[in-house]
């Protein structure tokens, strides 16, 4: 008898360190999970912001390109209709006497620049936009097609 009760002893001091082990793994274990469970709600939080932003930086990159375009529309629109209007100018001009003919003054025309802002033309429905890297690009790319002198690409 003394030889199995040595053994039931030690089968309980091994089964006691077990269950001691057991705990010692589940309460590392326990923080884990819970990290792990926090990463995936972050993913999901990631992945459907990231499909928003790419909707985002479509439009935005569709705006500024047709506002791109506008500019260059209205631009050549203005040229033409100043060169029809200088033409007009210049033979009412021409019909009166030479001592009665104004002189032409020489005018410098610059149009300010603008800036566009992005970031404050929300509409009501649209959720903010996170700056993301894409987002970050995207804006350097706007810029670059507004203002290719100060774009940094």
């Amino acid at each position: 008898m003394d030889r199995t009760e040595k053994q039931i002893k030690e089968v309980e001091a091994i089964n006691t360190q077990l269950g001691q082990a057991l705990v010692d793994l589940t309460e590392s274990t326990l923080p884990l999970l819970e990290e792990n469970q926090r990463m995936k709600r972050k993913i999901a939080y990631l992945e459907q912001n990231n499909a928003h932003n790419a909707v985002n930086l479509t439009n935005l990159l569709r705006m500024s390109v047709y506002l791109q375009e506008k500019e260059e529309r209205m631009l050549a629109a203005w040229r033409a209709s100043d060169a029809r209007r200088k033409e007009e100018l210049h033979e009412m001009r021409r019909q009166l006497l030479p001592e009665k003919r104004p002189k032409i003054r020489r005018e410098n025309f610059g149009v300010p620049q603008t800036h566009h802002q992005v970031r404050a033309s929300f509409r009501d429905g649209w959720k903010r936009n996170q700056l993301t890297p894409e987002m970050a690009k995207a804006l350097e790319v706007s810029d670059y097609l507004f203002y290719p002198e100060s774009a940094e690409i």
